[in-house]
């Protein structure tokens, strides 16, 4: 199964830090942020700091679990074929572009509009410091 933590952060980062702005991120602690992997995003978003901290203290990682919640719930819908196109319509601009996606049909139209027109399996996903591993392919959407 495929945790799309790793590359979510990266992705994150990436978008928070155009033009050069240093970014830090907060985050929940968990098992999955080893100091070995918060030292390898740091390497590979360029990240000034990512804190660990309990979600139930912080206001900003209980509003941002709140409105992940809702979007999947959106994004889910729409992949099991009863999504309410205005809520669709609302996500779209908060969509990745490079979002791990596996339904070619509700990404038409989850995807972002200048992306709508490719498929999610079309791009291999390479991570700079993980090497590929040829028995569980990894595909992004671009």
């Amino acid at each position: 199964m495929l945790n799309p933590l790793l590359p979510a952060i990266v992705r994150t980062a990436a978008h928070w830090s155009g033009e050069g702005r240093p970014v830090s991120l907060v985050h929940d602690r968990q098992n999955m942020l080893t100091e070995e992997r918060i030292a390898w995003l740091k390497k590979t978003a360029r990240l000034d700091g990512l804190r660990l901290v309990a979600a139930r203290s912080d206001p900003r990682v209980q509003l941002a679990d709140f409105l992940a919640g809702i979007a999947r719930k959106i994004a889910s819908d729409e992949r099991g074929g009863h999504g309410d196109a205005r809520l669709t319509m609302l996500l779209r601009p908060y969509v990745d572009p490079y979002s791990v996606w596996g339904d070619d049909r509700s990404w038409a139209v989850l995807a972002p509009a200048a992306d709508s027109d490719r498929t999610p399996a079309q791009v291999p996903v390479k991570i700079p410091g993980v090497p590929p591993d040829p028995n569980a392919p990894l595909y992004i959407a671009r």
